[in-house]
Order: structure tokens, then sequence, then C-alpha cells
């Protein structure tokens, strides 16, 4: 087989492409981490050595012929290197490398999340010469106490009682809470408004206080409700046990008595004055004042009604309007309670000559 000098040539130079190729990869490969570098390809001669032999036609070797280290150092024997025309051929220029390719790091393992973990957004490259941002610390709230309900009392009616035909109240603290010194506590008789109570000393629970209402009087027996706090003004336990009915009855029969009989020297009308003769006090009692002119067999000359209260053993005065007084005739005078009734009627009339 017969070989041509070019042919040689190309093969020459893609054999040292080869190995400049190798070369840039070896040296240019990305380190562990590192970035990828791109170098350019550099072309340098590699010593070679290539024995060709030529064979004639008739098949004895011409010679052999070794080649220096570059394509261009080959010499040819001289009966076969140059062509019969003595100019020698053109040699075929040698095909550039490509140059390698550029080494791309092969990527790490994915981080494995956890059930329910959000995968975190890659941190901004800040500025060379800026500081990193530091979060505020949060300042933790403290946890809240909660607030105890407050200890609070519980005021009832524990009784009723009657002194002296006045009505009487005890009431008590049933609650954990002590109602203070000084503590107005309102009372409520009779579905009105009876009286307000101030407490001289604190009620601390279980302990009980009695009061008597002093306008509130009873004549006859009688179912009295007694109402404690009834519009809910002092915080207690509880607001509905606030009441208590009992039957009452008085203790005292009243009795209005004629004390005497004058003359007013202003407007000469007739005076009586009318007293409560009992330890009971007589609150808004109806009361007839008959004057009859001649004496207690007379004819009514006139018949006055009056709403009283007098205290026990007290007096009250009432000037009797339209009889006007004749010095020396004698007058009878009946003085008549008829709500309550009166309880001794023996004294309830006067007969005599006014002066």
């Amino acid at each position: 087989m017969t070989l041509r000098w070019p042919l040689i040539g190309s093969l020459a130079a893609l054999i040292a492409g080869a190995g400049l190729a190798a070369l840039v990869l070896a040296f240019c490969g990305k380190g562990e981490g590192g970035p990828t570098v791109a170098r350019s390809p550099t072309r340098t001669p590699l010593a070679r050595t290539v024995t060709v032999t030529r064979t004639p036609k008739g098949g004895t070797p011409v010679g052999t012929g070794t080649p220096g280290g570059t394509p261009s150092a080959l010499t040819p024997p001289a009966d076969t290197a140059t062509p019969s025309g003595g100019v020698p051929p053109e040699e075929t220029p040698e095909a550039t490398p490509p140059p390698p390719p550029e080494e791309t790091g092969t990527p790490g393992p994915e981080p494995t999340l956890a059930p329910g973990e959000t995968p975190l957004a890659p941190s901004p490259t800040l500025p060379a010469g800026t500081s990193t941002p530091v979060p505020p610390t949060s300042t933790p709230r403290p946890t809240a106490t909660p607030t105890p309900p407050p200890i609070l009392p519980d005021l009832v009616v524990l009784d009723m009682f009657v002194s002296n035909d006045r009505v009487g109240v005890v009431l008590g603290n049933q609650g954990e809470g002590t109602v203070p010194v000084g503590q107005q506590i309102e009372l409520r008789l009779r579905s009105v408004a009876a009286e307000t109570v101030t407490l001289t000393q604190a009620l601390p629970p279980g302990a009980s206080v009695s009061t008597i209402l002093e306008d509130q009087v009873i004549y006859r027996p009688e179912l009295v409700l007694a109402v404690v706090d009834p519009n809910n003004l002092i915080p207690e336990e509880d607001d509905n046990n606030n009441g208590l009915a009992k039957q009452l009855a008085p203790d005292v029969a009243l009795d209005l008595a004629v004390h005497g009989v004058f003359r007013s020297t202003e407007t000469n009308q007739l005076l009586v004055v009318i007293r409560n003769t009992t330890s009971a006090p007589a609150v808004q009692v109806t009361v007839e004042v008959t004057v009859r002119t001649g004496g207690c067999s007379g004819q009514p000359a006139m018949i006055s009604t009056y709403l009283l209260t007098i205290q026990p053993l007290d007096f009250e005065t009432v000037e009797v309007a339209g009889v006007t007084v004749v010095p020396g005739v004698p007058v009878c005078v009946e003085v008549k309670m008829t709500d309550p009734p009166d309880a001794d009627p023996s004294n309830n009339v006067w007969e005599g000559a006014v002066s």
C-alpha cells in the first residue's frame, strides 16, 4: 500500500489535537465546589515518530523515512516524495479541533424536608460593605394570670318581728364576703320602699343584724313581705333570695284620748288636744272630732276628720274649723279613732264649758 505525505500529515494533526484536548480537560477540570474555568486550547507540537515504509510495485521496500516533530519535517525519498513534475503536492491544512465543552459541576443532593416544613427561599446577596440586618428581638409577653372571682356577700332577710306595733327585720349575710361598715341597705315592705339602713359595723359572713323600721307599723294581723336590696345595688352571690314573707300582728292596742279643750285667742275657734296613751306610735291614723253645743245630748254642731301621726305618749292639737267658742256655754267633744279602731273608747269624750 502506498501512503501519501499529505494523508500522513492530516493523521498526525488529528492525533495531536486529541492529545491536546485531553490535556486541556485535565488542566481545566472543575475542582469540588470550585468555579468552571474555560481555557482556549494551546497548540503545542509534540514529538512524534512516524515510520513510513514505501513498497514499490515490485514488492521490495524502497526506503524508510522517519520525519521530525512536525509534518513539515518529514522528508520523503527522492524517487517518491516529489512528483514527476518537480512540484511537491500541497499539504491539506489541519482542522482546528473544537474547544472542550465547559464542565458543569455535579449538583449536590436535594435537602430532605420533614413533613409540614416549607423550603426556605435563598437569602439575597448583599452588596460589599453592607452589614447583615439583625431581626428585632421580640420580648416575650408575661403569661396572664387569671383573676379570681371576687368574694361577695349574700344578704337575706332571716326573720321579721313586731315591737310596739313597729315591724322589725333581721338581716343576715350568708355569703363568703363581708358587707363593709357604712354600707346603706335598702328595705322594701308591702311593695313600697320602706327605709334605708346604714350599717354601724361590718357584717361578716354568718353574722346578722336587727333593725326596727320606725315608719312601718302594724295595727291588725297582716301578711308582710320584706325584700332587702330590692334594686340589686350591692353585688351579691345570689340576688334571688332577698325576700321573706311572714304573718305579723300588733303587740300593742292603740288608744287615743281627749286630753283637753281650749279656745284659740287668735281666731276664737275651738282647740282639741288629743293624746296617745300607748307605747306604740299612731302613724297616719284617721280621727273624727265631733262637737256638740249645750252638752253631749245636743245635736252635733260639727264633725271634722283628721289624719294624724302621734308618737307614743305624745300630744297633737287640732283646731275645729267652723265652731266659735262662746264663753260659759257647755260643749261636748268626742274623739274617735276609726282606722285603726280605738282600744279604749271611755277616754274619748270631754264635756264642759270653755272659758
